[in-house]
């Protein structure tokens, strides 16, 4: 499994940066986080069609945490945090084309 080694949000650029066991880096869009964001919540609102919700608070980053040593969590601006991003799925989030096998569909 590909796990981070470092994580750091970048709130002036509103990204979070990743640099990977595997050496890789990723500079994550915070709005790519939330639109892509693996609750239910956000999952059924996708699936039925719904854009995101697009507000400054949506994508504004008051903390986060690391889930056991399989994922992270995120604490968005307008309330929102239940999201758990899998390692794995996170990694898949990377706009870099060299990321593009790790992505399942997002």
């Amino acid at each position: 499994m590909i796990a981070p080694r470092k994580i750091e949000p970048d709130t002036e650029k509103r990204e979070l940066r990743v640099l990977w066991t595997d050496g890789h880096r990723s500079a994550i869009p915070f709005k790519a986080l939330r639109d892509h964001c693996p609750c239910a919540r956000c999952r059924t609102a996708r699936e039925s069609g719904r854009a995101p919700l697009q507000m400054v608070l949506t994508t504004k980053l008051l903390g986060w945490k690391r889930v056991g040593n399989y994922a992270l969590h995120f604490a968005w601006g307008d309330s929102h945090s239940e999201g758990i991003f899998a390692f794995d799925f996170l990694r898949g989030l990377c706009p870099c084309g060299t990321c593009t096998p790790f992505r399942d569909d997002i």
